[in-house]
């Protein structure tokens, strides 16, 4: 783990102490499928093949795990070999690249075509904030040097967690936590994501595309955001733990 050395403001009574203190692990992960590199992601060093396969599922690639005939993490690249039946889509991948909120790539006519969700379960605000509370309880990462995103999925018809994912991204804890419920079946439709970071434009995409249809923040959502959320019928609670919460569609 990478440290950096620290001074402590001196005292009156106290010399200038110096320490060291942990910093977040980053590492570059390029995606290869089928042999062609689509692109480089900047993540923490954990749970990289939940993070490939909700990455693959965001971008339209995958639609269930079992189109992956292979996927293995070699060092830096992370290798993936479709089945000749989700092949086809590879051929049709031209995606554009967000730059200012995240660096991630997304594939222009998710802006245009945007998929209409609908809660199949009620909550309430208080609800809402009792589970976001437990969120920090979940980041032993983040406790442990700071720096660090996370990113929960909560089965709202029986208010219970099911997963919680860390990463230096706000996306990609967002990927790995999509990629965990690929890989064990989860009823995106029952869910809500709850996440420590701003939503924007492409969190709020990833959580469409996902069929999740509530989205819970600690912080608030960009303008584009707010876009999407009008016409999808998103719901989405910003500021959460703030006495004066965003609601939208709740």
């Amino acid at each position: 783990m990478p440290t950096c050395r620290t001074k402590k403001n001196p005292t009156p009574e106290k010399r200038r102490e110096t320490g060291l203190v942990p910093l977040p692990e980053e590492v570059l992960l390029t995606i290869e499928v089928d042999g062609r590199p689509l692109s480089r992601l900047s993540c923490s060093p954990v749970d990289r093949k939940e993070l490939v396969l909700g990455w693959l599922f965001s971008q339209g690639l995958l639609q269930t795990p079992g189109d992956a005939a292979a996927l293995r993490i070699q060092a830096d690249r992370a290798l993936v070999r479709l089945r000749p039946s989700a092949a086809p889509r590879l051929e049709h991948y031209h995606p554009v690249q967000v730059v200012a909120c995240s660096g991630g790539d997304v594939q222009p006519d998710l802006f245009n075509n945007l998929p209409k969700v609908s809660r199949c379960y009620d909550f309430t605000l208080p609800q809402a904030i009792r589970l976001m509370e437990q969120l920090p309880g979940r980041t032993p990462l983040f406790k442990k040097h700071g720096g660090i995103h996370c990113s929960m999925l909560v089965d709202m018809r029986e208010q219970r967690i099911l997963v919680s994912r860390e990463d230096i991204g706000r996306s990609n804890s967002v990927d790995k936590v999509i990629g965990w419920g690929l890989v064990h079946g989860a009823d995106f439709a029952r869910t809500a994501l709850f996440i420590t970071g701003r939503v924007s434009a492409e969190m709020a995409l990833k959580v469409l595309h996902a069929g999740m249809p509530a989205l819970v923040s600690q912080t608030t959502l960009t303008g584009k955001a707010l876009e999407i959320v009008r016409h999808s019928g998103l719901t989405l609670i910003g500021h959460v733990l703030k006495p004066r919460p965003i609601l939208l569609n709740f």
